[in-house]
């Protein structure tokens, strides 16, 4: 394109050619313009003048310096500025660690505050940051904030310390937070004790063993209040406090120390009349473990009383044992069947209490046998059931001559005052009877012992009549049955205290029986037989376990003269139609 001289062009194209003429040059465009041997021209000296800035219109504070110096104005990289405040270490040559501070505070008195960061860099300019950091005069002190390359922040760092791994947020000291605390996961301690406290006193803590959650002291009115229905809801709440202290093991409610006073409310689920059964038990110095009962105080007996599904109203006592902690075996003193029916250990049971009342008022008619002064008479001046003639005197006396029992209170006497006649019986567990008359004076005699009189009455009922005897016998001898049989019933307990020679007792109920022998008699022949599949009868002598017999199994059991229980031994059953 042929050029214009500029003495040929108008105003406008001028100015426009100028511009298209001087330009900012680069550094190695304008060296061209001088180098030896060329001449620049008006054109390239105008592009070199155009190319930097002249010291009239140079404004320091509209640049930062690149060494040094102060900045007294504002740094703005604008509102739509995409660059960014770097610290280039990309052309470092030498393996190093490194503290690079971006800002620092510094006053009168030395550094104050900083911001940076703290890492290692290698020769190839290769960086690894360990931490960055705001807050305290140096990367390596207690820092406002610390924060590590995986976003974990650390508040109150000190020394070397870094956030704790795993832990998005680490908190070196106490936190103060005045509004809710919200939680998306789990609260956990990291190490030592979790603990909810108000005004330093605990009220939750947990470490590894134990969960507390405690009141605010020992007093009566302070206490752990439990409210189903809501914070302010009393109604239905559990107060735990210093007046009803209570824990629970695996299966107990214990309430008070259990080697001193200690009391429980526990649930059983073992069936059998004479095992825990299905049933809620309240007990003193008694326990359950899932099998058996446990005595926590071997030196106190232990007692229980059961609501039971197989044991129905029961009352129960276990004999102290020899050590802490023992199990043992209860004894049922009392218990109330489905059909109303009291049975007790010792004294019979509600049909036979009723059965004596039906016999009409006996009130006045009985002379107690126990007196705290046996030497006293006590006179008895009442109907009696045959009456005597004259006035009498019933004693119980250990002032006569001759006493033949070593125990005060041992003879029962019925005489008149006048004639002083005495009938004398032995007292309980003696093997003799003895008789005096007279004054009371005279020796006392033994009549027969009691070995004698059972082995005359056995004696008698097996003695051979004649015939002219038998026609002659009354009746009701000569139907004197020598053999009885027993079945155990629905209650699945059956006492018995039968003189017959030969008894059988049969027994096939669903759950365990019990047949309790409570008097035995001399040569007597009894047969216990089991017909259940499943269950066991129990025998008991005078209310003592003896033995077992199993199911579909008999057991013959004879007694001899002397009134000694022998076991002839278990043998199965075999049922043939």
């Amino acid at each position: 394109m042929k050029k214009v001289p500029p003495f040929l062009l108008g105003e406008e194209e001028l100015i426009i050619n100028k511009q298209q003429i001087m330009a900012k040059k680069t550094i190695a465009a304008l060296k061209e313009y001088f180098r030896a041997g060329k001449r620049p021209t008006e054109s390239q000296f105008s592009d070199l003048i155009d190319s930097y800035v002249h010291m009239d219109a140079f404004n320091p504070n509209a640049y930062l310096p690149l060494s040094g110096g102060k900045m007294s104005g504002v740094l703005s990289l604008g509102n739509t500025s995409t660059t960014w405040i770097s610290r280039d270490l990309s052309d470092v040559s030498v393996n190093s660690n490194f503290s690079r501070y971006f800002t620092k505070l510094i006053g009168s008195n030395g550094d104050v505050d900083s911001f940076g960061y703290y890492g290692a860099v290698t020769n190839t300019g290769s960086v690894t940051m360990n931490w960055g950091f705001i807050g305290g005069i140096a990367y390596n002190g207690k820092n406002a904030i610390r924060w590590t390359p995986d976003q974990r922040v650390a508040i109150g760092g000190s020394a070397a310390v870094i956030p704790t791994t795993g832990y998005a947020l680490d908190v070196i000291g106490n936190a103060y937070v005045r509004g809710d605390v919200t939680f998306a996961g789990g609260l956990n301690t990291y190490q030592g004790s979790l603990q909810v406290q108000h005004l330093n006193v605990n009220k939750l803590r947990a470490d590894s063993a134990n969960t507390i959650l405690s009141a605010g002291s020992n007093s009566g009115t302070s206490g752990i209040f439990l409210r189903p229905a809501g914070d302010t809801v009393t109604t239905n709440q559990v107060i735990v406090n210093a007046n009803g202290t209570q824990y629970v093991d695996n299966y107990n409610v214990l309430f008070g120390s259990q080697t001193t006073t200690g009391s429980s409310v526990f649930h059983t689920n073992v069936s059998g009349v004479n095992t825990p059964g299905y049933g809620i038990w309240m007990a003193h110095n008694l326990q359950f473990n899932g099998t058996d009962f446990i005595q926590p105080r071997a030196s106190l007996n232990s007692w229980a009383f059961t609501v039971n599904n197989h044991k129905g109203f029961s009352f129960n006592r276990a004999n102290n044992s020899t050590t802490n902690g023992s199990a043992v075996s209860l004894i049922e003193l009392v218990k109330i069947s489905g059909t109303g029916v009291i049975s007790t250990l010792n004294n019979g049971s509600s049909d036979q209490w009723n059965a004596a009342y039906g016999w009409g008022n006996h009130a006045g008619k009985y002379v107690p046998i126990n007196h705290a002064t046996p030497v006293s008479a006590l006179p008895y001046q009442n109907d009696m059931l045959a009456v005597p003639v004259g006035t009498y005197v019933a004693a119980v006396s250990s002032g006569s001559p001759n006493l033949p029992f070593t125990q005060a209170g041992g003879l029962i006497s019925f005489g008149n005052t006048a004639v002083s006649t005495r009938l004398l019986g032995a007292r309980d567990n003696s093997d003799n009877l003895w008789f005096q008359s007279g004054d009371g004076k005279g020796a006392w005699r033994q009549l027969a012992s009691r070995d004698w009189v059972i082995t005359q009455l056995a004696s008698a009922s097996r003695a051979k009549m004649s015939s002219a005897e038998v026609s002659s016998a009354p009746v009701g001898e000569t139907n004197m049955p020598t053999k009885k049989e027993y079945e155990i019933d629905s209650a699945s307990y059956l006492e018995l205290n039968d003189e017959t020679e030969f008894i059988t007792v049969t027994g096939n109920q669903l759950s365990d029986m019990i047949c309790n022998i409570t008097e035995v008699y001399s040569q007597q022949d009894i047969k216990i037989i089991n017909l259940s599949t499943s269950s066991l009868i129990k025998l008991q002598i005078k209310g003592s376990s003896a033995v077992v017999v199993e199911p579909m199994k008999y057991m013959n059991i004879y007694i001899t003269e002397n009134v000694k229980v022998i076991n002839l031994g278990q043998f199965a059953v075999e049922v043939l139609a």
